[in-house]
């Protein structure tokens, strides 16, 4: 049998030590991220100036100029600062208004889609009407104006041809 050569109060006071250090590294590895998260990344300065013709300016530099500035970024809250002028840059161009030429371009677009949905609308009721035409007894008249005898068979061959039109063109 071993027998230990520390005493067992040792021991305990040892596993108590651990255990401590232990946790506070733990504790350490989680709270460090935050602080990158709680405190700002950077701070920059806002500096407003008029020049000789009266226009206003912002800038995070002062002016070159031997003009006076003023230093506002503590007037503005951080809602206020633009960290993104690409951002900015993109929702105005998705949101910009349409030129003239854009605008005409986008009639004539109209206007061609409204012709062809008009021609697909005429074929369709045409095919209706052909079908409707054809169930029942049916004859047929040539370009001299004769009568043509159809077999039932070719008749009902014509009549799913215009049923697949039909499926086709009509919605």
């Amino acid at each position: 049998m071993m027998t230990s050569l520390l005493p067992k109060c040792a021991i305990a006071h040892y596993t108590l030590i651990k255990n401590a250090i232990n946790l506070f590294a733990l504790t350490a590895l989680f709270i460090a991220p935050l602080t990158y998260v709680i405190t700002p990344l950077s701070h920059a300065e806002i500096y407003r100036w008029t020049d000789s013709q009266g226009k206003t300016h912002f800038s995070d530099h002062p002016p070159e100029e031997q003009v006076s500035s003023e230093e506002v970024s503590s007037q503005l809250s951080p809602l206020n600062r633009d960290s993104s002028s690409d951002e900015t840059k993109k929702l105005q161009q998705l949101f910009k208004e349409a030129t003239p030429e854009e605008q005409a371009h986008q009639l004539q677009e109209k206007a061609i889609q409204q012709q062809q949905d008009m021609k697909m609308t005429q074929a369709c009721n045409k095919a209706k009407q052909q079908l409707k035409t054809i169930t029942g007894r049916v004859f047929f008249v040539d370009d001299s104006g004769n009568e043509v005898v159809v077999t039932e068979e070719e008749r009902q061959q014509r009549a799913q041809r215009l049923e697949q039109e039909i499926k086709r063109r009509c919605h």
